[in-house]
């Protein structure tokens, strides 16, 4: 089945530019856990969340976060659209 993306407006902002890009990594990772647990959206959607860095708007990575089969909330982090 076919999962359809959901437009939000929720973002996160961590680290700064000046930060490695292994620690914006490991930044965004705990943040989305953070976010996984207290999100909330029905089985059908994937929500999409920019991640920004918080002293000069970067984009690190792109987080969706969808429901697996068993309901718990999942993520993966896409830093390949990164403009850093």
């Amino acid at each position: 089945m076919k999962k359809e993306s959901a437009r939000t407006n929720i973002f996160i902002k961590c680290g700064k530019t000046t930060d490695s890009f292994d620690k914006l990594e490991m930044l965004c990772k705990e943040e989305a856990k953070k976010l996984s647990e207290t999100i909330e959206f029905s089985n059908l959607e994937v929500v999409s969340v920019p991640f920004w860095t918080s002293d000069f708007p970067e984009l690190i990575c792109v987080g969706s976060f969808s429901k697996n089969e068993s309901g718990l909330i999942v993520f993966e982090l896409d830093f390949s659209e990164s403009t850093l």
